[in-house]
């Protein structure tokens, strides 16, 4: 319950972000396919910080994902994934295993930002969106 009332919280404050963003396709192709388990990522602007909210959703607990950290290089922020598939033979309930994780940006300067999120090593989504 805790969990749909943060989830209900985060959708009504994406409604209220002052953050220009949008979906683009980087100059080399990605296959989203590669992690159909990422349902969404969002940028919000909060009291003057940004984060980065990342929606996961997987097709039962066997499966894991872990945030292993984010870098920020000039005005690209990258952040990275572990994704762990079930062992071979290991019996799981079938739940869905939902995983959500908040990172914080901080103030940000004026400009256009790059966020790539990897997933074992591999870019599965791009965003970019303005400071201004």
């Amino acid at each position: 319950m805790k969990r749909l009332l943060i989830v209900a919280l985060a959708l009504f404050l994406i409604g209220c972000a002052s953050v220009k963003h949008n979906e683009t396709v980087p100059t080399t192709p990605v296959e989203e396919s590669t992690m159909p388990y990422l349902k969404q990522a969002v940028v919000m602007k909060i009291d003057g910080d940004y984060k980065v909210m990342v929606f996961f959703e997987l097709p039962n607990p066997c499966h894991k994902i872990e945030f292993e950290g984010m870098s920020i290089e000039g005005n690209t922020i990258t952040i990275n994934f572990d994704y762990t598939p079930p062992k071979p033979g290991e019996i799981c309930i079938q739940v869905l295993q939902k995983y959500n994780k908040t990172i914080d940006l901080g103030k940000l300067a004026k400009g256009t930002y790059t966020i790539l999120i990897k997933v074992n090593g591999s870019v599965v989504k791009v965003l970019r969106f303005k400071v201004e």
